[in-house]
């Protein structure tokens, strides 16, 4: 049983509307905290965690009230939600291996979900708000970790994430074909038009693969780059 989702036409007026006050947005905060002593920047991490953690939680209830919850689209089991999740819970319980799946899935993730938006639960009320919120959360909270919480994505972090990212997809795919969703869109392709989606099921999945570990590789490339050419000074290998 699936909602009928809606997306957003690229390059249409609401598109670029959305792409230009996101990024102002998210730049402005990011630019704004450099100004800021240690005990600010800490203060600033939990107010924008409590808010995040915050929308993860009351998203819920809102969505139960204006249209009806259900847990074929409900559920935060696609990476975006995931990574919703952990943006908020990262700036009050900083852990590395965290930040890496934060980093490497919700990057990639939310910049596309920006590039081409589907609203899995529509945008009655505040959802479309919310959908900006919940992906420019994760953009922020991976940026504002990495620019000023002192973590890093570790040396091979973007192949070693992929790996583990496999472990997920039988056990959504599993819980997919019990109830009849399509989280991750390991069912079907979502229906936004993206070069990397290509085909129907099973052959999308060749698609979402390609693309999952070439955008790991892409934004793991600034810090590989910084340690190959440590390695050349150390003599140490670098991955």
């Amino acid at each position: 049983m699936t909602q009928l989702h809606e997306i957003l036409e690229p390059l249409s007026v609401i598109w670029w509307q959305t792409i230009i006050w996101s990024t102002v947005i998210i730049g402005g905060i990011l630019f704004a905290a450099k100004k800021l002593n240690k005990e600010q920047t800490e203060l600033l991490a939990k107010v924008i965690g409590v808010i995040l953690i915050a929308r993860s939680i009351l998203i819920h209830p809102y969505v139960a009230n204006i249209k009806g919850w259900d847990i074929y689209n409900n559920l935060p089991l696609h990476l975006c939600g995931l990574s919703a999740i952990i943006s908020g819970i990262i700036m009050f319980y900083r852990r590395q291996w965290l930040y890496e799946c934060l980093y490497f899935w919700g990057i990639p993730g939310a910049f596309h979900s920006y590039l081409t938006p589907e609203f899995t639960q529509g945008t009655e009320g505040l959802l479309f708000i919310e959908y900006y919120i919940a992906h420019g959360g994760i953009i922020f909270s991976a940026l504002f970790c990495t620019m000023y919480l002192g973590f890093k994505p570790r040396k091979g972090s973007w192949w070693r994430i992929f790996l583990y990212s496999q472990v997920l997809l039988p056990i959504v795919g599993v819980f997919n074909w019990l109830i009849d969703a399509n989280y991750m869109y390991i069912c079907a392709p979502p229906i936004v038009e993206n070069p990397f989606i290509i085909g129907d099921f099973p052959e999308h999945l060749i698609g979402l693969e390609i693309a999952g570990i070439l955008h790991f590789a892409l934004v793991y490339l600034p810090f590989g780059l910084k340690y190959r050419r440590a390695s050349k000074v150390t003599g140490t290998p670098a991955i």
